[in-house]
């Protein structure tokens, strides 16, 4: 991973958290526009934000998914390359 992608997983990750100031959102877009892999990364992670989301607001506090969920994140993940097809 060279320093552009570090910084853009960085600012990726940070994003979740605080809004980004112009600057960093600029140098963040322009990044993602041309790299395929930080695009698949932010995906990830948003899925994953998403999740915990779901289950952080969840009644039971339990981590439920349905098995068309479970298979949907499945192929997503293989689909990213971050989980071999098995």
């Amino acid at each position: 991973m060279n320093h552009a992608c570090k910084q853009a997983s960085y600012l990726a990750s940070e994003s979740l958290d605080r809004k980004l100031s112009l600057s960093e959102r600029l140098r963040y877009q322009l990044h993602l526009f041309m790299c395929h892999n930080c695009r698949n990364f932010r995906k990830n992670l948003n899925m994953i934000h998403r999740i915990t989301e779901l289950m952080r607001l969840s009644d039971t506090n339990k981590a439920e998914l349905s098995d068309a969920m479970r298979s949907r994140i499945g192929d997503r993940l293989v689909e990213s390359g971050c989980q071999s097809d098995q």
